[in-house]
């Protein structure tokens, strides 16, 4: 067996809670993550939507809209990210999803209120900074 057939990639989908511009929340993540500055365009594909790209240690990190308007209402944008060049990965199911500790990290280094779904689809999992404490939180609500 050679190397590289173990090799794994990695996914996160992190849900934000945040009341500005895309853009804003750009800089505002750029200046967390420490990445260079987020280049915005739109998609090809209709809506058309505007959507913000960076590349950073590996991985393809897009931020954008939430568009659906469900039970994730209170969270109005949505960053994904996952490993360059992992289509071998994806394909023979060798992807961690790192979902949880990219929304805690967020959250704790941008200030942001984050929340994660779980792949029941009915649990979810937030992180914020209590504004009476200061501390860091974390929630768990469930649709049951």
């Amino acid at each position: 067996m050679r190397d590289w057939d173990n090799t794994y990639g990695a996914y996160a989908k992190v849900f934000i809670q945040y009341n500005g511009s895309l853009q804003e929340l750009g800089s505002n993540i750029e200046r967390g993550l420490d990445t260079t500055a987020l280049r915005f365009d739109t998609t090809e594909d209709e809506p058309h939507d505007l959507v913000g790209y960076v590349e950073s240690f590996g991985f393809e990190i897009e931020l954008k809209k939430v568009q659906k308007q469900t039970h994730l209402s209170d969270y109005q944008y949505i960053l994904s990210a996952f490993t360059m060049d992992s289509f071998q990965e994806i394909y023979d199911d060798r992807m961690f999803d790192i979902s949880l500790w990219m929304a805690r990290y967020i959250s704790l280094v941008c200030k942001l209120t984050t929340m994660v779904e779980h792949s029941n689809k009915r649990t979810r999992q937030s992180f914020y900074i209590d504004p009476v404490t200061g501390k860091r939180e974390t929630s768990f609500l469930d649709d049951e």
